[in-house]
C-alpha cells in the first residue's frame, strides 16, 4: 500500500480539505483520535455529507449514520446497511480490503467514487475518510465526508437509487505528521 503525506494529496474540493483539516486537529494521544472527540458542532456545514462505518469484518463494514445529502444521493437511507452490499461486484473485494486496511493499519484514504443508478446513470463525487477509536479505544469506525457531487440534477434519486458503486482513482493517506 502506497501511502501520501497530507501535503501530497490532491484534495479535488476544497470541503474534502477542509474536512481532513478538521479530523487532522482533533486531540489524540497516538495517530488515530477517539470518536468521542469528534464533535460534528464544530462542522455544521458539512453534517449533510458525513457518513460513520463500523468495520467488523472483511465482510461486513456497517453504516451507522448517514446525512441527508447521502440520503439524497443514494435515493434511500443507508444507516443499518452492510455498505460492502452497496459496492459493484467486481470491485467489492477491494474496497473491503481498503476499508479494513484503513483501520488495521491505521491510515486515511481519498477516493472519487461513481454511483450508478438503475437508469444507467453515473453520479460522482469525492469521499474522504479516516479511522476513528471506538469507545475501548478499539480502530473499528470510520468518518467519511463526501463533496464534489456531480449530475444529481439529473435524476430523481427516491425514483432512480443508487445500484452500486465503482471507483475512479483513491489515494491511502498516511497519518504521521
Amino acid at each position: 500500500m502506497s501511502l501520501k503525506s497530507f501535503d501530497q494529496i490532491d484534495w479535488i474540493t476544497a470541503e474534502a480539505k477542509e474536512f481532513a483539516d478538521y479530523w487532522r486537529g482533533l486531540p489524540r494521544e497516538n495517530a488515530v483520535p477517539r470518536r468521542s472527540s469528534f464533535d460534528p458542532t464544530q462542522i455544521v456545514a458539512m453534517l449533510p455529507g458525513i457518513a460513520m462505518y463500523e468495520v467488523k469484518s472483511d465482510q461486513e463494514v456497517v453504516s451507522r449514520l448517514a446525512g441527508t445529502e447521502l440520503v439524497e444521493y443514494f435515493g434511500q437511507e443507508i444507516t443499518g446497511t452492510n455498505m460492502l452490499e452497496l459496492w459493484a461486484s467486481e470491485v467489492r473485494g477491494e474496497a473491503s480490503n481498503n476499508l479494513v486496511k484503513m483501520v488495521e493499519d491505521p491510515c486515511g484514504m481519498i477516493v472519487k467514487v461513481i454511483g450508478h443508478s438503475h437508469s444507467g446513470i453515473s453520479v460522482g463525487s469525492v469521499a474522504v475518510g479516516f479511522p476513528l477509536l471506538d469507545e475501548s479505544d478499539v480502530c473499528n469506525r470510520l468518518v467519511f465526508y463526501s463533496s464534489g457531487f456531480d449530475q444529481m440534477d439529473t435524476r430523481i434519486s427516491r425514483e432512480d437509487k443508487i445500484k452500486h458503486l465503482t471507483v475512479a482513482r483513491s489515494t491511502f493517506i498516511s497519518l504521521a505528521d
